[in-house]
C-alpha cells in the first residue's frame, strides 16, 4: 500500500458504502438476496465502527428482491410493476440487513429518499440532522431511493447518483463503491485481457470518463447503473473534496479497503472541500430548468465571480418558479454553473437580453463549475 493511499484511507472518518444489485443479489438466482454477503458486510462494518468510523450504507436490491417474489427473471419495463417489486422487496431486504447487523450487536434504520428531499433546502438540512442523530445513537443508516412511489419528476436517478448525493450532504470523507469489477481499467477487461487496472486516479478527466464506455449502459437484468454512472458519481464527490474508492464487492469487504492493501481504484478528492451550500447548489439538488448565456455573460461568471444578469441571457428552457434551482449553460450547451433563479421562467423569458437592474441569479446563489 502506497503512503499516499494509506494516509487518505486512514484519515477517512465518515464513509458511505454503496452496494450494487449485482453484488447483493445471489448469483444464478432470479433475485434472491445474497445472505452470506450481507453477513460478511455486517462483520466488516462492525470492524470499522470499532475503529471509530461512521458508516452509512446506500443499498440497491429492493426491485431485484421483489422480482424474485413475483416471478420476474428480468426487470419489468412497466413502471407500476417495477414499483410493486420495490414495495415488496424493501421489506425482505431490510429484514435481512436487520438480522445480519443485530448478530454483530448493531442497529440499522431505513431511510427512503426522493429527489424532492434534496431540492428543498429545509428538507435537505432536516435529512442531515436525521442522519447525524442516527449515528449518535450508533444506528447504521440503510439508504435507498423510494422506488415504490418514485416517478421521473421526483426520481434521484440510479443508486450511484444517490450514493454521491448522500456523501455530499453528509460531508463524507470517502465514498466506497462496490461493483462487480476490480476497479477502473484503461479498457474493458471482459474483452481485452491486456486491460490495465488504474490504482490511482488524481482527477476525473474526459479521458478517464471514456474508459467507462458509453453512458446509460445498464449492468445486468437487476441493476440500473454501469461504470459510466459510477464515474459520474465519483466526479461529483471528488470535485467537492471527498475521496472515492471503486472495488469488487464480490471479493473485497469495506474494512479490507481501509486497513489492508485491497485491489481497487482510489480517486482523490480536491484538497479544498466545498461548503454545505455550495455542495447543495453544485451537485446534490436537481435543477428545474436552465438558461443559456452569451459569451459575455459566461465569461463574467467564470472570470469575475459576477451575478447572472438578464442582459446576458439568450434562452430560457423548462418551467420553473422563482427560487427554484436552474442550470446555467454557455452557447455550446456546456453546463457552467447552477443557481437559484430570482424570477420564474415566464417572467425571465420576457426580460432576457434587457438591462433589467435585478440579477437573474445573484452571485451568492450561484455555484460555478
Amino acid at each position: 500500500m502506497s503512503e499516499l493511499r494509506k494516509h487518505v484511507l486512514a484519515e477517512a472518518k465518515r464513509i458511505v458504502i454503496k452496494i450494487g444489485s449485482k453484488i447483493l443479489i445471489e448469483p444464478g438466482t432470479k433475485g434472491s438476496v445474497n445472505l452470506n454477503f450481507i453477513k460478511k458486510l455486517a462483520e466488516s462494518v462492525a470492524v470499522l465502527q470499532k475503529a471509530g468510523k461512521e458508516i452509512a450504507i446506500v443499498t440497491s436490491g429492493s426491485v431485484g428482491t421483489g422480482m424474485a417474489k413475483l416471478g420476474y427473471s428480468k426487470k419489468p419495463e412497466n413502471i407500476a410493476t417495477k414499483q410493486a417489486c420495490a414495495a415488496i422487496g424493501q421489506i425482505d431486504l431490510m429484514h435481512d440487513y436487520r438480522d445480519a447487523f443485530e448478530k454483530e450487536k448493531m442497529l440499522v434504520g431505513q431511510i427512503l429518499l426522493s429527489a424532492d428531499d434534496f431540492r428543498d433546502r429545509n428538507r435537505y438540512k432536516n435529512l442531515q440532522n436525521t442522519l447525524n442523530s442516527m449515528l449518535k445513537h450508533n444506528v447504521i443508516p440503510i439508504i435507498n431511493e423510494n422506488d415504490s412511489v418514485a416517478v421521473a419528476e421526483i426520481k434521484v436517478g440510479d443508486n450511484d447518483k444517490l450514493s454521491s448525493d448522500v456523501a455530499l450532504f453528509w460531508n463524507a470523507d470517502l465514498l466506497l463503491l462496490f461493483t462487480d469489477e476490480d476497479g477502473l481499467f484503461d479498457s474493458n477487461p471482459k474483452t481485452n485481457p491486456k486491460a490495465r487496472l488504474l490504482n490511482l486516479v488524481p482527477e476525473i478527466t474526459a479521458e478517464i470518463l471514456a474508459f467507462a464506455g458509453k453512458p446509460g449502459t445498464a449492468g445486468s437484468a437487476v441493476s440500473t447503473g454501469g461504470m459510466h454512472s459510477k464515474l459520474e458519481a465519483v466526479k461529483a464527490v471528488t470535485r467537492s473534496g471527498c475521496n472515492a474508492f471503486l472495488a469488487n464487492g464480490a471479493k473485497i469487504l469495506p474494512h479490507e479497503v481501509l486497513f489492508e492493501n485491497a485491489t481497487g481504484t482510489l480517486f482523490l478528492g480536491k484538497p479544498k472541500k466545498l461548503g454545505s451550500r455550495k455542495k447543495w447548489l453544485s451537485f446534490v439538488s436537481t435543477p428545474k430548468g436552465s438558461i443559456t448565456l452569451d459569451d459575455g455573460g459566461a465569461n463574467a461568471i467564470r472570470k469575475k465571480n459576477a451575478s447572472v444578469l438578464p442582459v446576458g441571457i439568450v434562452n430560457v428552457s423548462g418551467h420553473f418558479n422563482a427560487k427554484d434551482l436552474i442550470d446555467v449553460k454557455d452557447l455550446k450547451g456546456n453546463k457552467i454553473a447552477r443557481g437559484i433563479s430570482y424570477f420564474n421562467s415566464e417572467h425571465l423569458g420576457k426580460i432576457i437580453g434587457t438591462k433589467n437592474q435585478k440579477e437573474a441569479i445573484h452571485k451568492n446563489d450561484l455555484a460555478v463549475f
